[in-house]
């Protein structure tokens, strides 16, 4: 196998994965994507849970595949004290660890930042738990849909009448991914700055209040909070998702012109004259109504001529487009939103690009998805062990190249 090159804006940056959740993960993949050399470290003839995770396409689960692009992957016993040395040599050429196991067990594997730190004193740490490293719940397992119902993000997520729901799409994962890679980011910073690393904590549930923010605000202000709102916003109006011919449009008119040009636009200009949508104040006092009325109009009409209509006069709205309507659609295609990437076990698929860009240059996406232990050797060479050490480990099932 040809000898793993990475390139990008963190080109040389060296960062030791044992992230197996997507939180996690997903920094990773970021650094992937923009150019680090990311060591994924996976469990000796199981590796990432996600591999198995529905959907798969011959034995190779999809999810993994997206979050795992442009990864190296090295399959060892960390049980097994080779296996942990193998660790530390690894530590002593990395500028970043990640876990995301629950709180404490990177340490009971010996494998902490007080005892990396022993060997690289630069290395920034950085653990990811659902709860964090201390309170009542640091114990507890978290997925995505736990954070979001801990962190207050599914009651106010929903219909006002109906019930709460659930976040999609892993959004309460890639929320912390988020500010956990800002964070290794700034760390990096001041390690570079003083010779010295450190040990960052981020728990999902924080990051999950955090997005919650304006909510918090209301009950601190006001005392309440109103639990959720729906497709339509409190405070402006119109502002939120209408039906139309075709299915859905969202419109906001966020400004007294731009309620006046919507009106115009869409040829609803009667409600110009009706006192009960005088102003933004009137139009919430009598929001049902309001959206009522719209409709009664936005039904006639397909989602692209709603669009238009709108975008035309400068009214903000976009046609709701179902996700392959999204990942098809021209300004996916002529902006580079997507790649065609061969994916060992599947063939070539088409992977998201990073939407950072630097000089307008995507970052390109070299690899697929690592199989399992497919990179053990390179690895293993690249710090320093021989061929004959290498052959031995693998014998005596300290290291894999299982390949699945």
């Amino acid at each position: 196998m040809a000898k793993w090159e990475s390139k990008g804006v963190f080109k040389g940056l060296k960062v030791l994965d044992f992230t197996i959740a997507i939180a996690g993960v997903y920094v990773a993949w970021q650094f992937a994507d923009l150019g680090a050399e990311v060591w994924k470290v996976e469990r000796y003839n199981a590796g990432d849970q996600s591999r198995i995770w529905d959907p798969y396409v011959n034995g190779l689960g999809t999810m993994y595949c997206s979050y795992n692009k442009n990864k190296q992957s090295i399959e060892l016993d960390l049980s097994s004290p080779e296996g942990k040395k193998i660790i530390y040599d690894m530590v002593k050429e990395a500028d970043v660890v990640l876990e995301n196991f629950k709180s404490g067990s990177i340490d009971r594997l010996g494998l902490g930042y007080e005892t990396l730190k022993e060997i690289n004193p630069k290395i920034v740490f950085m653990s990811i738990s659902g709860f964090g490293a201390s309170g009542p719940l640091m114990k507890y397992p978290c997925y995505d849909a736990i954070a979001a119902a801990r962190g207050g993000l599914s009651a106010s997520n929903g219909d006002p009448e109906g019930a709460p729901m659930k976040p999609g799409n892993q959004n309460c994962d890639t929320f912390t991914g988020t500010f956990a890679f800002n964070a290794v980011l700034m760390a990096l910073i001041e390690a570079r700055k003083t010779g010295k690393g450190c040990h960052l904590d981020i728990a999902m549930c924080d990051v999950v209040m955090q997005a919650c923010a304006e909510t918090v605000m209301d009950y601190g202000a006001c005392g309440t909070a109103q639990s959720r709102y729906g497709n339509h916003d409190r405070f402006t109006a119109p502002y939120g998702i209408f039906e139309a011919r075709d299915g859905w449009v969202s419109i906001i008119a966020d400004s007294e012109k731009r309620w006046r040009d919507m009106c115009g636009a869409l040829e609803m200009r009667a409600l110009l004259e009706d006192v009960r949508f005088a102003d933004n104040a009137s139009r919430i006092q009598n929001k049902e109504l309001l959206i009522e009325r719209i409709e009664e109009v936005t039904r006639t009409l397909f989602r692209k001529e709603i669009e238009e209509r709108l975008l035309e006069v400068d009214v903000p709205a976009s046609a709701l487009l179902t996700f392959i309507e999204a990942y098809t659609s021209d300004m996916a295609n002529k902006t580079d939103v997507t790649t065609f990437v061969w994916q060992d076990k599947i063939g070539y698929i088409r992977f998201y690009n990073n939407p950072i860009r630097f000089q307008d240059e995507i970052s390109p996406i070299y690899r697929g998805a690592p199989l399992l232990g497919q990179d053990s050797r390179e690895i293993l060479r690249e710090v320093g062990y021989s061929e004959e050490e290498i052959q031995r480990l693998i014998d005596e099932e300290v290291v894999g190249e299982h390949m699945f």
